[in-house]
């Protein structure tokens, strides 16, 4: 089994919104990374939301969903937002599908 190509970039932006930005694919072999640097986003100083953004992801399985809950249920409970945006194709498919889009998505 190979593991995929991917990237987790953390990029500050003004008013306290902490950008990670997910390329490539995430699925169990690379799970924990995921889980690490969003629990690691939402708990660093003088950050009042995280913003993950998946313009570049071009596949989640059950691993990077658990990832996802993990760091929105470590920001909410530092009090902190937690929104994904630019989910696209299959990766938006797995979010609706498990009606994890309602929660984690910014609303247009």
């Amino acid at each position: 089994m190979t593991t995929p190509v991917f990237t987790i970039a953390h990029h500050a932006e003004p008013d306290g919104v902490l950008r990670v930005c997910l390329a490539g694919e995430f699925d169990m072999s690379v799970g924990d990374a995921l889980s690490a640097a969003l629990l690691e986003a939402a708990a660093r100083p003088g950050v009042t939301r995280v913003l993950v953004d998946l313009a570049q992801t071009r596949l989640i399985d059950s691993h990077a969903i658990a990832g996802l809950v993990a760091g929105y249920q470590a920001a909410t409970s530092a009090g902190r937002n937690f929104t994904v945006v630019n989910a696209r194709g299959l990766v938006q498919q797995v979010l609706d599908i498990t009606g994890l889009s309602e929660v984690l998505c910014a609303q247009p």
